[in-house]
């Protein structure tokens, strides 16, 4: 059939490739509206393009599962004939050929004077499983686009039942309800700088410079200084106490003031403490997802660790604080019904890829002519390096 050729051409498929190559040149390179390059790809004309080449893929996917499955016919058709490739066995029985090319990993089948055999049908399968794959991920395309991308800004506590979505402009029904319980940002290990004074005559004990979890020792006194944490937002310090190897308590340094807790005046105090800039490691925050007022999921979120909820993953990504002194927070959602069909696709054609080029298929076939055997080269055996492929399996049935 003329539709079935047309849409099954290699040459259908190059051009469709080089088309789409070509028209990408100026998606990529000019500037488009509100930066969103993604809104030429999305156009009805691409779309009809990546149409045709699924169709193409498509069509070339049915002819080469059929090809597989029509192989046992048409090589017993093949060996009807005597081509002049084929080469003479030595020997004059049927009956050990077919155990000696089963042992050559050959699968093999006899029916009268004929054998055929072959091996190598992963790789066979490969090109079939590349076009499977490749179908499957354009499916999953399609499928990601019923899905979103969206923001929430929130401060903590505040109920979230609607998102932003991006695409539409607008807002969208979140489906649940989202609340933040709590934030918090992580830095790595802050430089500390502080004088340490004698609480009771005033005078200066020395300047130390510390990284958060590391301790000075007084010995004259019996204690020994740990700093602790330091809040680079709050500038609050927190010094641990350390009698005689024993833990007293936490000492804590506020701008221009300084607490004790529980703690009697352990004897020294810190003052003028400097920082420097800190560096942020990690920013998290606890979640709770509602339904119906109920709560159904609670978790974690940090910087590429999303929470997800039916289909929607929730992810970090940025904070700020109002000159209220409180926290607010961002997170981007995304949905896309197709993405694990794209995952599971791509590694199957990874594998297809593999099987097809590291995996040859093979096919011989013997027959009787006359009063000799012959070996029959079905499929896979190409050119001077095929020829002597044969031969070899030759001289080991004639072994």
């Amino acid at each position: 059939m003329i539709f079935w050729r047309f849409f099954s051409s290699v040459k259908l498929t190059i051009s469709l490739l080089l088309g789409m190559a070509v028209v990408a040149i100026p998606a990529t390179v000019i500037k488009p509206e509100m930066g969103r390059y993604e809104v030429f790809y999305q156009t009805a004309w691409f779309r009809s393009l990546l149409f045709l080449l699924a169709l193409n893929l498509l069509v070339c996917t049915i002819r080469t599962i059929n090809r597989n499955l029509r192989d046992r016919p048409r090589f017993y058709a093949q060996l009807a004939q005597l081509p002049e490739s084929a080469l003479r066995l030595q020997t004059s029985s049927i009956d050990p050929l077919l155990v000696a090319l089963t042992s050559l990993g050959f699968r093999g089948e006899q029916i009268g004077n004929r054998i055929w055999g072959r091996r190598g049908r992963a790789g066979r399968w490969g090109s079939t499983l590349v076009h499977c794959s490749l179908l499957a991920i354009m499916f999953g395309a399609i499928l990601g686009q019923r899905g979103f991308v969206g923001t929430i800004n929130t401060y903590l506590h505040d109920e979230n039942r609607s998102y932003f979505d991006w695409n539409l402009q607008k807002e969208k029904p979140l489906g649940f309800t989202l609340r933040v319980d709590r934030f918090a940002l992580e830095y790595y290990p802050i430089t500390l700088r502080f004088d340490l004074v004698d609480a009771d005559k005033g005078t200066k004990l020395g300047t130390f410079t510390l990284l958060e979890g590391e301790s000075i020792d007084l010995a004259d006194r019996k204690l020994r200084v740990q700093a602790r944490h330091f809040n680079p937002d709050e500038k609050i310090l927190t010094l641990g106490i350390f009698r005689n190897g024993n833990f007293v308590g936490d000492y804590l340094v506020f701008p221009g003031d300084e607490r004790f807790g529980d703690l009697k005046n352990p004897g020294v105090e810190a003052r003028n403490v400097q920082f420097r800039d800190p560096i942020l490691k990690q920013m998290e925050s606890d979640m709770t997802i509602l339904e119906k007022g109920k709560v159904v999921k609670q978790g974690t979120i940090r910087v590429n660790e999303p929470l997800t909820w039916r289909g929607v993953s929730i992810y970090q990504t940025a904070y700020s604080r109002d000159k209220s002194g409180n926290w607010a927070t961002g997170f981007q959602l995304s949905k896309d019904p197709g993405e694990m069909i794209v995952w599971i696709a791509s590694v199957l054609l990874l594998l297809g890829l593999a099987a097809a080029f590291i995996i040859p298929y093979r096919a011989v076939g013997i027959r009787r002519y006359e009063d000799d055997f012959y070996l029959l080269p079905l499929h896979g055996f190409r050119g001077e390096l095929g020829q002597e492929q044969l031969a070899e399996i030759a001289r080991r049935l004639d072994a």
